[in-house]
């Protein structure tokens, strides 16, 4: 499939959530953005905030500041949407999400061991997912997953992006676009090809064994594992999702 592939325009057709994180002030409920993300914490509680200042090639406005709580090792947040309800039915159209992401280039941050998990996924910990399609960070370095809890994990490194150092690893206040497709239909019933973009370009892919009956959430987790007590950063400035459904030809009149 190639980038920017279709969305559902109507419930008929699937659904199709956008999240550009606009918010009026400080975040003190578990309600975050347009949709109303849930927050919860990764040992010591991270904190969430709006970004409130636009710097270039940001969106006009929106976006969120993850930052992990200067305590232990581990500590960080998660914020989730849809609660273990989304699947990954086959369908013609497929599915997917996009996400932006920066390592913001202030004082005291760094990328290394500054990570994430970002996706249609279970996890609220720092594991690994059990169930879903995501996105992983270990201090920059991103991978492709889908990971099953019937039927085993695959993962893809992605490689071979002009924006990133080395082609595989973020680079520090350079924002990076994200977008994730699947597609055809495996032996479970859910989507066999699974692609990754990252700023416009093809990044990998994998096939995937996930089930058609396997419920997962939009989560983005954040945390550090410096081996020690450290506040980084990471912002994030919109998340798409959308999954097309199969629905019967209207018959002729």
């Amino acid at each position: 499939m190639a980038l920017l592939t279709p969305r559902p325009t109507s419930p008929t057709e699937g659904v199709h959530v956008v999240e550009n994180f606009v918010g009026n002030g400080t975040i003190t409920t578990n309600l975050i953005g347009q949709n109303m993300w849930t927050l919860a914490s990764l040992g010591g509680a991270g904190t969430i905030t709006y970004l409130t200042t636009v710097v270039d090639n940001d969106p006009p406005v929106g976006g969120i500041r993850s930052l992990t709580r200067d305590v232990a090792d581990g500590d960080g947040s998660v914020i989730n949407l849809l609660a273990d309800t989304a699947k990954f039915p086959t369908s013609v159209g497929g599915g997917g999400f996009a996400f932006r992401f920066n390592y913001p280039d202030i004082a005291g941050n760094v990328i290394a061991a500054n990570n994430f998990y970002i996706g249609v996924h279970s996890t609220a910990t720092a594991a690994a997912p059990t169930d879903g399609i995501s996105i992983q960070s270990l201090g920059g370095v991103l991978t492709l997953r889908s990971d099953s809890a019937d039927h085993g994990d695959t993962s893809q490194a992605l490689e071979g992006v002009s924006t990133l150092t080395s082609g595989t690893t973020a680079v520090k206040g350079v924002p990076h676009s994200v977008e994730v497709h699947w597609s055809g239909e495996n032996g479970q019933g859910g989507p066999l090809t699974v692609e990754a973009f990252v700023d416009d370009e093809p990044a990998g892919q994998l096939l995937s064994s996930i089930d058609n009956d396997e419920a997962a959430e939009l989560s983005i987790v954040h945390w550090q594992n410096q081996g020690g007590a450290q506040s980084y950063e990471l912002d994030v400035h919109y998340f798409e999702y959308w999954q097309f459904m199969d629905y019967p030809t209207a018959p002729a009149v």
